[in-house]
């Protein structure tokens, strides 16, 4: 693996300036990168603050558009969402607010969607183990349990609904 050639703290900054300009960075990403870089810590904190303050970074810009391309490109549920910004270190006032903007009735239509596709695809022994099979993918899509337990009970009852 190619090594990331150390930058300097300036072209550290036009660098993740550049990278802030094309595509939604948070703070923690921004400081992953800059250690990548090896810029020095205090250093690399006067960048982060640079960038907020020229509003290349912000918190709730980038929650709110993660929210959105991972509702509606990747299918993911509400908890896996925010665990994932959770783990990239946004505030949970950012978090709520960002997931203020799922729908609740939209996202059980993904739920259904997801489970129907998969279970054209799954292999089970009987209805038991393809139950357990599309419970343990649509958890791992970060559905609530509850959630995608009722939902799987309708469609491996009623497979055929449409």
């Amino acid at each position: 693996m190619k090594q990331p050639k150390e930058k300097t703290a300036e072209e550290a900054y036009a660098a993740l300036a550049d990278r802030c300009a094309k595509a939604e960075l948070c703070p923690a990403d921004a400081q992953r990168l800059l250690l990548r870089w090896k810029v020095a810590p205090e250093e690399g904190e006067r960048i982060v603050a640079r960038l907020t303050a020229e509003k290349f970074l912000d918190e709730e810009r980038y929650a709110m558009a993660f929210v959105r391309d991972k509702l509606n490109f990747s299918g993911w549920g509400a908890r896996k969402i925010s665990d994932a910004l959770y783990r990239k270190r946004i505030p949970a006032p950012v978090i709520a607010r960002a997931m203020e903007q799922t729908d609740p009735a939209g996202m059980r239509e993904k739920l259904e969607t997801a489970l129907r596709r998969k279970m054209k695809t799954v292999r089970a022994d009987g209805p038991r183990q393809l139950r357990d099979k599309l419970i343990r993918f649509g958890a791992s899509r970060g559905f609530g349990l509850e959630e995608v337990i009722e939902t799987v009970g309708r469609l491996v009852n009623d497979p055929e609904e449409d």
